[in-house]
């Protein structure tokens, strides 16, 4: 029997969304995975867990004040060096570690695999031509769907690369366990208890911050309200325009159609207000939440311009399992909203299935392997992984 294939994995952190994720990597027999991370972003309020896999994992001090400025891990060079067949290296320029440990591996004739996000909404264009750049000088490139690597191949540099689509995603068997503690009998009680069993339900997951968009729902809630009189949307999330926003609604008269939830961060808390929405409403650039809510089978409307969200947008096909609308437009997006809650049958059902088997914890395990697979084929004489 062959051993297991030796794969170092360079990144910032592991976070809890990506538990399942490594838990699956290490445990997988045909894999030897180490995993270099800090203990934190700066910047970003974070939990790490890393600690929670021993000593597959190596903790390495970072030097920096912020995510968006300049910073450097302190790898062991000595130990990356040798003892590994394939290496993922997080594709963040601005970690110059990143930078130099990849340069040194291919200059030693390592096989590297570029990690990261070919777009991310609010980056600007030059630290984006200044990424790729750098990432042309490798074949092999992990990057977070399908759709990603299309636009990738298309450009200069970039037409003969080797790549795959992790479908960045949730542990849906953690959401379907959650889900299974609020059969009806336990739903229906709960919902009476929050005096929501005969609204028509709108939710939103997310920090309340500019970014998101929230207020665009004051423009939206009026004829909501006129078309639906017991509509109340419902706010998942904490932030620094929580007092700027309620005030907003209030003078507005729309007080009694929201509810500010705060901050909930436990599966099973959240699990009720999924399982009681009609549909996800995001109205800035959206990310994870959008495949969280697909894992309950809640259809996601949001605006349709992709380079203004994150990757996990391209789990959203706009009619089958979610609805957009042109950006800053609010007479489209009530129409959005409206259709939604109409549809909601049919698109939860496209939505649940997306997740449950595409764009998931196990679907992004599974993808892993397959890279490491294709990168430990051959080696090119430039000292990059060749296709075999």
């Amino acid at each position: 029997m062959s051993r297991p294939l030796r794969v170092a994995v360079i990144t910032n952190m592991i976070t809890t969304y990506r538990r399942d994720y490594f838990r699956r990597i290490f445990d997988d027999p045909d894999l030897a995975v180490t995993v270099f991370c800090q203990d934190g972003i700066p910047g970003m309020n974070l939990p790490p867990i890393h600690r929670e896999f021993g000593e597959r994992v190596v903790e390495v001090p970072y030097v920096g004040a912020d995510r968006e400025l300049i910073g450097w891990q302190r790898l062991p060079w000595r130990q990356l060096l040798s003892g590994f067949d394939v290496y993922f290296v997080h594709g963040n320029p601005r970690v110059l570690s990143n930078v130099a440990v990849s340069l040194l591996l291919r200059l030693t004739g390592k096989r590297v695999v570029i990690e990261g996000q070919l777009h991310t909404a609010g980056s600007l264009r030059l630290f984006e031509e200044v990424r790729l750049l750098w990432w042309r000088l490798f074949r092999y490139v992990y990057l977070y769907n399908e759709i990603e690597i299309s636009s990738l191949r298309a450009k200069r540099g970039f037409s003969k690369a080797v790549a795959v689509g992790m479908n960045n995603g949730l542990d849906q068997s953690a959401i379907e366990a959650a889900q299974m503690q609020w059969p009806e009998s336990e739903l229906r009680p709960w919902q009476h208890a929050q005096g929501i069993t005969d609204r028509t339900v709108l939710l939103s997951c997310a920090r309340l911050e500019a970014k998101n968009r929230f207020e665009l729902m004051l423009d939206c809630l009026p004829e909501l309200k006129r078309r639906h009189p017991d509509i109340l949307w419902c706010v998942i999330g904490a932030g620094p325009l929580r007092t700027e926003l309620e005030q907003r609604f209030t003078q507005a008269g729309l007080a009694d159609s929201v509810r500010w939830l705060g901050a909930l961060y436990e599966e099973a808390k959240l699990a009720p207000w999924f399982l009681s929405a009609r549909t996800l409403v995001h109205p800035g650039a959206v990310g994870l939440s959008l495949l969280h809510a697909f894992g309950y089978g809640l259809p996601v409307v949001t605006h349709a311009e992709r380079d203004q969200h994150m990757p996990e947008f391209a789990a959203l096909t706009p009619g089958e399992n979610g609805l957009v609308y042109p950006a800053q437009d609010p007479d489209a997006m009530t129409a959005a909203i409206l259709e939604a809650i109409e549809e909601r049958g049919r698109l939860g059902i496209a939505a649940k299935q997306t997740a449950q088997t595409r764009f998931n914890t196990r679907v992004m395990a599974e993808r892993f392997k397959a890279m490491c697979q294709l990168a430990a084929q051959t080696t090119n004489s430039n000292g990059g992984a060749a296709c075999a």
